[in-house]
């Protein structure tokens, strides 16, 4: 299905596939899909707005150039997909699995995250304001030119991650378990950690500005070139510190 200038204006989609649908200058506005399977979407000038996507699947898509306001994703996979020059704002994800993706300039506010799964997932140009993740997951993924501001993270469990060119303002992380992280060229301020582990950690180029550790265990960290300012380590253990 190809469109132009189409709308979707109090709609209910059920139990449909598209095999291919590609979209220019496409709206949703007040409308509910549930169980909905794109196998290949396209959409450029993409506009969501009170709008929920329930138990649906997308296997290949690109999204260019859009902007979504209260859209709530449920149940919801999404597998080698790119957002490329999007904002999304007043966001809900619960029990989402992102595989294969990148987000390239992309900016999400007031965005509210429950069981997100991310596999080969890069955020690129990315900006986060008002965050709350609870319950995720992040494999072989990473972030670049990244900046998240006013956020909370609970319970994370990040494997093979890079962090490159990334800034962190009143950050808050809780029960994060760590393998293999890299951070490079970054800078954390009001940065909160708090029964926490990790595990083969490296910086490289990285300051610290009033950050506080409690309850956590580092193995195996690597520090280059490291500036760490007005922080507190409380109950904190450091092993094979480099």
């Amino acid at each position: 299905v190809l469109t132009t200038n189409w709308t979707q204006n109090n709609v209910s989609v059920q139990n449909v596939t598209f095999k291919f649908l590609s979209g220019f200058n496409y709206t949703v506005v007040n409308s509910t899909f549930y169980n909905v399977t794109y196998i290949r979407l396209v959409t450029v000038n993409f506009t969501a707005n009170n709008s929920r996507w329930l138990n649906s699947t997308t296997k290949m898509s690109v999204h260019m150039n859009g902007s979504t306001n209260n859209v709530s994703y449920f149940g919801s996979n999404w597998t080698t997909t790119s957002f490329i020059n999007m904002t999304f704002l007043n966001e809900t994800h619960e029990h989402t699995i992102w595989e294969n993706g990148s987000f390239i300039n992309v900016t999400f506010t007031n965005f509210t995250a429950l069981n997100i799964t991310s596999k080969n997932v890069w955020f690129v140009n990315y900006t986060g304001i008002n965050h709350t993740v609870i319950n995720s997951t992040w494999v072989d993924s990473g972030l670049k030119n990244f900046t998240l501001i006013n956020s909370t993270y609970v319970n994370t469990t990040y494997i093979d991650f890079m962090v490159l060119n990334g800034s962190f303002v009143n950050v808050t992380e809780v029960n994060t378990t760590a393998w293999n992280v890299t951070v490079v060229n970054s800078t954390w301020v009001n940065f909160t950690s708090i029964n926490s582990t990790y595990l083969n950690t490296t910086y490289s180029n990285v300051s610290m500005l009033n950050a506080t550790f409690i309850n956590g265990t580092e193995f195996n960290l690597t520090l280059w070139n490291v500036s760490i300012a007005n922080s507190s380590f409380v109950n904190y253990t450091r092993v094979n510190y480099t």
